[in-house]
């Protein structure tokens, strides 16, 4: 098993992923401090257009849940 990284900066974040990635985290992130959990997180997403069929919210919340701990900013 690899040493998972934290990201202190977004700029690091961004080295590793992309911008849109830092985008979807920030978006996600800031439902979850709303109070959303994870089912109303995934209707915000789709109700909002951030993502466009069922199988891209599957790969969003996947890539978000195994990044969320490494957020370090």
């Amino acid at each position: 098993m690899g040493v998972m990284m934290t990201y202190k900066t977004k700029e690091d974040f961004i080295k590793d992923y992309t911008l849109g990635k830092l985008a979807l985290v920030d978006y996600i992130r800031s439902l979850e401090t709303k109070g959303l959990d994870e089912k109303n997180i995934q209707i915000e997403l789709l109700k909002n257009d951030i993502v466009k069929t069922p199988r891209t919210l599957v790969d969003s919340m996947r890539f978000y849940s195994s990044v969320k701990n490494s957020i370090g900013w």
